[in-house]
């Protein structure tokens, strides 16, 4: 008898040193002292629903199920473990698998206001955006100074279309969380997709006193102001927004039916033919590669396929889809200025919206191509030429650019357009994005007159 009591006592502690450590953020070391628990008691749950855990943060999803399963098999109502079973199965995208977790959860505490917002997270990943936001009002009923209930709230309640109660959700979550930047951002966005941009500007200049030398910020502060607008976004602003994108980008733009990457796919199999003519002989640059979408596209035409970006982040998902040559992380047009003569093709889809005057770039990427080469972009398409002749910084950020200047910009740069098309690169707000589509060629050297 005592040494079994002796022996449980040895365990606990052992625990408790385990966690201790997981709780300083070490869980590889922490996962040591489990493993060890676990040799001496095999079906232990702690040390069985902590290990799945700590695995599950060092990237073995499918090991930290598994833990976690052998867990609820030794205490099947050990509802901490089960709600940890649905957040592994809800970042691994097993979202049904989640919510049949979640509700488990909440059959056994029907008062844990953090399994009905994660079961509001699972619906929502669903599309079942009315069961969704029916869980996060339960979550924050339950809980009514849970500021992230209330942003979630805010983000399935905008996208339902139902934008008056969407903004007071966010602004109900700024009260609660003043100094969460994130809350500043997904107000001031939801403002401007309703085009009270006024509002959405003060917004931004509240979230500047918390964060100010954030370069997000001072971007939008300038679209919104309607003031003189920067030639083009800061590498500080496209880092920092894209690195934050990239785990996302993919599936964000596939909902908004985003198209410039076909649409450049297209053009490029126009002006050259084929990829069955090409017959992988060009040098091809993926200008603003982003996550690598163009890269299976443009692959059929290269000898050598490199991409640049400026951003760690998505050049990391680019590296992934095992289609490129090369990649760089570097500013767009200082990329081409330092590479004459080197590229046959340069391909370049929804990167320019980032730009504003376009002089420089198109110049430099007139002597990035060979003679013969071909340049293929989008822009966005500003609606009032008339107001806007060259460029225009809308509130959200991005840059739409007049056809006409354009066409005189493409010019000057020596290169000859041979197509441009109007087209939806996208949907945003339930609205269609105008857009240029834009195929250029390097001509050949006209000879001196003698």
């Amino acid at each position: 008898m005592k040494k079994k009591a002796l022996q449980k006592i040895s365990l606990d502690d052992a625990l408790q040193l385990a966690v201790s450590v997981h709780r300083q953020g070490k869980p590889r070391l922490a996962a040591q002292h489990y493993e060890a628990i676990l040799q001496v008691a095999p079906t232990h749950p702690d040390a069985l629903h902590y290990m799945g855990v700590a695995q599950h943060q060092l990237g073995n999803h499918e090991g930290a199920v598994n833990l976690i399963s052998r867990a609820l098999q030794a205490a099947p109502d050990y509802v901490d473990a089960r709600n940890n079973l649905g957040n592994v199965q809800k970042e691994m995208g097993r979202h049904v698998d989640a919510e049949h977790s979640y509700r488990a959860v909440l059959e056994a505490r029907p008062d844990f206001a953090l399994a009905h917002n994660n079961l509001g997270v699972v619906l929502r990943a669903q599309e079942r955006l009315e069961e969704a936001a029916a869980a996060y009002r339960q979550a924050i009923t339950l809980s009514p100074e849970f500021a992230q209930g209330w942003i979630n709230l805010g983000h399935v309640l905008k996208k339902t279309g139902d934008f008056t109660e969407a903004l007071s959700a966010y602004q109900k979550a700024i009260l609660l969380s003043p100094d969460n930047p994130d809350l500043y951002r997904s107000l001031a966005r939801a403002l401007v997709s309703q085009q009270r941009d006024a509002e959405a500007l003060e917004v931004y200049r509240q979230w500047e006193k918390i964060d100010p030398d954030n370069p997000v910020v001072k971007h939008h502060i300038a679209a919104c102001q309607g003031a003189a607008a920067p030639e083009r976004a800061s590498d500080s602003y496209v880092q920092t927004v894209f690195d934050r994108f990239a785990d996302s980008f993919d599936e964000v733009l596939a909902r908004l039916d985003y198209c410039a990457p076909a649409m450049c796919g297209e053009m490029v199999a126009s002006l050259l033919g084929g990829a069955s003519e090409a017959q992988r002989t060009l040098d091809v640059l993926d200008a603003g590669c982003g996550t690598g979408l163009c890269g299976p596209l443009l692959r059929p035409y290269a000898k050598r396929l490199e991409g640049v970006d400026l951003s760690a982040g998505m050049l990391s998902k680019a590296d992934k889809r095992r289609e490129y040559d090369k990649l760089h992380e570097a500013e767009l047009t200082a990329w081409l200025s330092g590479h004459t003569d080197a590229y046959d093709l340069v391909v370049s889809a929804d990167t320019l919206c980032y730009f504003g005057a376009l002089e420089a770039l198109l110049n430099s990427a007139a002597a990035a191509l060979r003679t013969g080469g071909h340049l293929v972009f989008t822009v966005e398409a500003t609606q009032d030429v008339a107001a806007a002749p060259q460029f225009l910084l809308h509130a959200h950020g991005r840059y739409s650019h007049a056809e006409p200047y354009v066409r005189g910009t493409l010019a000057a740069a020596g290169l000859e357009l041979a197509q441009l098309r109007h087209i939806t690169l996208r949907q945003e707000a339930g609205k269609p994005v105008a857009g240029l589509l834009v195929g250029a060629r390097k001509p050949q050297e006209k000879p001196h007159a003698g």
